[in-house]
């Protein structure tokens, strides 16, 4: 991101000073042409009025959603055409209330799931009180919507756990079990309802993308999270920051793993940056194939993995998952599963990706999903999300070139 600064003098009009509204600069240098894509500027370089926010206009005037993340980053969608540019302003002012889109919370009444989504597909990993329950499951679960961009998740959660839903299904069972099997089918949320549903199995596994430590090649998982804080929660970003209970290693040493997981308004894909300090350390991530004769594509070159399968239900479609990499790999296969591995029942392995650690040295990847009947994106074969996967890895390999110009107070004389 570039930065100017102009120093204008105080220009007389009618009896007040007329000063220039702060500029964003959005290029597109690339060949292809730009739509929803989110930008990011530092939002500590615009001055906001005390009980104010920064308010950005498109170059017609028109407000557009934003918002000032954890980091101090000023966010904000973008379309720009192939070699255009596209000029927006910023000011302090009094923001209109916009719709969210990427949300989620920790659920405590759910065993400590921390779930969130996007307006395209919506995720979860698993707490403290579901690893004392002694139920493993490691990995992420990914949860497809259709038919809405807006948020489902609390929605399926408050169906499948009222109270009073809970106490009547319990009385059906002493005295109708039929009756009480229907009333439960129809808050499930792995049912589809009209808006998707959870269709995954993640199990013992890295499910849909999560990261573990290998040593004497054989994966340690970290099991679920020790302490979750989200710092973002929309209308445009989530973003939570995970830290796990501290892994055992041979030799006596400790490694304990942090994670911070965004997604944003848009995206299919979490941006995730994993940390492990205590020792050096070998990783692995991975997505859980369900598929004995996996249907996967491996780009070594430009270092990101697609992945398709059934989804079970009737009429399920399929399910498309990818991981990619800007900082590259050592190496990345179909690991399937060997002697020293668990075999979790409906598994056969991992599409993984390996990277040597130092001690607290980040790596940051991405990893998400998308359902070929989600009416948001228009995926509805595994070729045609390998080519949006190509896509999103060149647009990500060739970022929007973003200028600010940023004017100072009128000069008094």
């Amino acid at each position: 991101m570039k930065r100017i600064i102009a120093m204008v003098a105080a220009v007389a009009l009618v009896g007040c000073s007329l000063q220039p509204k702060d500029e964003i600069i959005v290029e597109n240098k690339s060949n292809v042409a730009r739509t929803g894509e989110m930008v990011e500027v530092d939002a500590s370089q615009f001055e906001v009025a005390e009980g104010e926010s920064l308010v950005v206009r498109n170059a017609q005037g028109d407000e557009v959603p934003s918002q000032v993340t954890y980091d101090g980053k000023l966010i904000f969608q973008v379309d720009v055409e192939a070699g255009g540019v596209a000029n927006f302003t910023v000011e302090s002012g009094k923001a209109a209330d916009y719709q969210t889109y990427a949300c989620g919370r920790v659920y405590p009444e759910r065993v400590d799931d921390v779930a969130w989504e996007s307006d395209l597909i919506a995720f979860r990993a698993y707490g403290p009180a579901l690893q004392q329950s002694g139920e493993r499951a490691f990995g992420y679960d990914v949860w497809v919507k259709n038919n809405t961009s807006l948020p489902v998740v609390e929605e399926r959660y408050n169906k499948e756990l009222n109270p009073e839903t809970k106490a009547k299904i319990a009385e059906l069972r002493k005295t109708n079990p039929a009756e009480a099997d229907a009333l439960a089918a129809s808050v499930s949320y792995h049912n589809d309802h009209g808006n998707g549903f959870d269709a995954y199995k993640v199990g013992p596994t890295l499910g849909g993308g999560a990261t573990a430590v290998l040593e004497g090649g054989k994966i340690v998982y970290p099991y679920c999270w020790a302490e979750c804080q989200v710092v973002d929660n929309g209308p445009l970003r989530w973003t939570a920051k995970l830290t796990y209970n501290p892994t055992k290693l041979k030799g006596g040493k400790e490694v304990v793993e942090s994670r911070t997981i965004s997604i944003d308004k848009g995206s299919f894909l979490n941006k995730t940056t994993v940390c492990y300090k205590g020792a050096d350390v070998d990783i692995m991530a991975g997505i859980v194939l369900h598929e004995e004769q996996p249907r996967t594509h491996f780009d070594g070159e430009n270092y990101y993995i697609t992945y398709a399968e059934p989804v079970e239900a009737p009429d399920g479609g399929e399910l498309y998952q990818a991981m990619y990499f800007p900082e590259g790999w050592s190496d990345a296969e179909n690991r399937l599963w060997s002697r020293k591995d668990e075999k979790p029942a409906g598994a056969y392995g991992h599409a993984a990706a390996y990277k040597s650690l130092a001690d607290g040295e980040p790596m940051t990847y991405w990893w998400g999903a998308l359902w070929n009947k989600s009416t948001e994106v228009e995926v509805a074969t595994k070729e045609a999300f390998d080519k949006l996967m190509a896509e999103v890895v060149a647009a990500k390999a060739q970022p929007l070139v973003v200028t600010t110009v940023v004017y100072g107070e009128p000069e008094v004389e």
